[in-house]
């Protein structure tokens, strides 16, 4: 899933658990049920889409949203905002342990998967360029819950 979408279920997570002791931990593991679903993954092997700029301005625009979610929470001031915002990064930051892979990649260096990547792999069993329409349908779901809920 996008980081978008991992921040959104985040963020929804932390505005209906409201308790942190309830919240926080389902963040976490919404990652990965999100993970196993669906989604998008272009055909192109990682070692040439890592390289590319359109890869580079995909991971901007995905921080961007990301920060935009956050922004959007501060500035609605629901009760337990707060919460919502650190269960949207708390949610998407496993991708984050793959900075590795990207940097040594991108450098051109040789990246050797190690435990977390081998795992993270086998939960993300569909990713294709056709998961895109579960990854559309889920943002646009999760949009009108949060505003629902607001």
């Amino acid at each position: 899933m996008t980081a978008t979408n991992h921040a959104l279920t985040g963020a929804v997570i932390g505005l209906v658990a409201a308790n942190p002791l309830v919240a926080l931990p389902a963040a976490l593991l919404s990652h990965y049920v999100l993970d196993a679903l669906p989604h998008y993954h272009t055909a192109m092997p990682d070692e040439k889409l890592y390289k590319t700029l359109g890869f580079k301005l995909y991971l901007m625009t995905e921080a961007l949203l990301c920060f935009a979610i956050v922004q959007f929470l501060f500035f609605s001031h629901p009760v337990n905002w707060l919460l919502a915002a650190i269960c949207a990064f708390v949610a998407a930051a496993p991708d984050l342990l793959s900075i590795n892979q990207y940097i040594l990649i991108r450098e051109g260096k040789k990246w050797k998967p190690n435990l977390y990547t081998k795992f993270a792999s086998k939960i993300q069993w569909f990713e294709r360029p056709t998961g895109a329409v579960v990854e559309i349908v889920w943002f646009v779901s999760l949009v009108i819950i949060l505003v629902k809920i607001l």
